[in-house]
Parts: structure tokens; C-alpha cells; sequence
């Protein structure tokens, strides 16, 4: 039972740091999808910035490192996209792309995740 933390960070943080290095490696894609709310100037720089961000937070968590903070800052990035990028999709999408609803419903239980991980710290 006292790996349970570390074993839960860690599964938390891999699809981090996967979307992470997905931003990374496919961010004109993301830009052409139009995942960067319209609001925000330079929206290639913004994937590769926010793709940085998911990568520093998710191995901080992973390994335990400035756990609380960086629970934070990704708790609310995740619940920014879910309502910035993937609500106005699902909100306009038809009924045969359900996708939409799934990355929002993802982001946003990752984000709930994060801010548990975000009060209770890294575990023993």
C-alpha cells in the first residue's frame, strides 16, 4: 500500500507526457485543427509553450518533484482546455463526433485529478 502514490503519479503522469511530446511533435497540426482558442496571438508558439508546460509538470509529478504547484498549473491548463478548446467544439460539433465530448470529458477528470494530487502532495 505504500507505493500507491508513487504508482498513481506515475499513471497520471504518462498521458501527460505523452500529449505533451505530442504537442511537440505535431503542433502545425494542432494549429490547423484550430486546438488554440482564436483569442490567442502566435498559436504555434502557444502549442510548443503549453506542450513544454504538460512535459514540466507531468515528470515533476511522476518523480515527486514540486508536486502540489505543478498539480496546480496542470489542473488548470487541463480544465482551460476542457472549456476553451473542447466545449466550443462539442458545442458545435454534430451528433456523429462524439469525440469532442470525450477529450472534455478527459481533460476535465485529469484536471479533478490534478487538484487531489494538488491538496495531498506526493504521498509517503
Amino acid at each position: 500500500m505504500k507505493f500507491l502514490p508513487v504508482i498513481g503519479r506515475i499513471l497520471f503522469s504518462v498521458p501527460l507526457l505523452v500529449f505533451g511530446f505530442a504537442h511537440l511533435g505535431n503542433a502545425q497540426m494542432m494549429v490547423d485543427n484550430e486546438m488554440v482558442p482564436s483569442f490567442l496571438p502566435m498559436p504555434l508558439i502557444v502549442v510548443y509553450l503549453t506542450g513544454v508546460l504538460i512535459i514540466l509538470c507531468g515528470g515533476a509529478i511522476a518523480v515527486g518533484f514540486k508536486t502540489k504547484p505543478a498539480a496546480l498549473v496542470i489542473g488548470l491548463f487541463l480544465m482551460s482546455t476542457s472549456l476553451l478548446v473542447w466545449a466550443p467544439k462539442m458545442a458545435s460539433a454534430g451528433p456523429e463526433e462524439l469525440e469532442f465530448m470525450g477529450f472534455f470529458m478527459r481533460d476535465m477528470g485529469l484536471a479533478g485529478a490534478a487538484f487531489f494530487i494538488a491538496h495531498f502532495g506526493a504521498g509517503q
